[in-house]
């Protein structure tokens, strides 16, 4: 719903963050990273947002970047990992180091986060470590150029009709694997759907 949200920084603490929109204070729970990067009180201030929503709440989250964002969503989309523990995983270590964990399987690492035991850490490994692989590929193979812009916009629009994003992921990469032609959203996303 909230993609950023950007304006004065009005309060910081280790866990939050509340920017001053024309009057209107929005209070945003970050990591210990990003609060890391937070500028002086007043100052201008940029953050991606998630927007979390259940019965008995609603709570915003904020982000440095994009990257800690989209991390931040592979990780609550592990079954028993909530934004809670998500964000205690991303205040523990930087993107790379949590990325690094998970891709070298290493649950003695990974079970140094808050909240996460081996049970928790395994499953972690176990439902991102192809995921993550496939990013990392895509980043080296395309130097983070127009393939990989092409693969995650594909994506997108896969999951914004409903397909989950571990579908969405392999159709996409099955149709850039195997057709060289594929050079705009349409035809990428025309292909990954004669797939399902």
């Amino acid at each position: 719903m909230y993609e950023y949200i950007k304006g004065p920084l009005a309060r910081k603490s280790t866990n939050e963050a509340v920017i001053d929109v024309n009057g209107v204070g929005y209070s945003l729970e970050v990591s210990l990273s990003t609060f890391e990067q937070l500028p002086e009180l007043h100052k201008e201030c940029h953050l991606w947002t998630y927007l979390y929503v259940r019965e008995d709440a609603q709570r915003l989250y904020g982000f440095a970047d994009e990257k800690e964002r989209e991390l931040f969503l592979e990780l609550i989309s592990v079954s028993g990992i909530g934004p809670k523990v998500g964000i205690g995983i991303l205040s523990g270590g930087t993107v790379a180091e949590v990325k690094e964990s998970i891709l070298n399987e290493d649950v003695k690492a990974l079970k140094r986060f808050p909240g996460i035991g081996p049970k928790t850490a395994k499953r972690i490994i176990l439902e991102l470590r192809e995921t993550l692989a496939s990013e990392r590929e895509t980043v080296d193979v395309a130097g983070g150029s127009k393939a990989g812009s092409l693969q995650k916009e594909g994506m997108l629009a896969l999951e914004s009709l409903g397909y989950s994003r571990n579908q969405s992921e392999k159709a996409v990469r099955a149709v850039l694997k195997d057709a060289e032609s594929v050079d705009t959203v349409e035809t990428l996303l025309k292909a990954a759907l004669k797939t399902f």
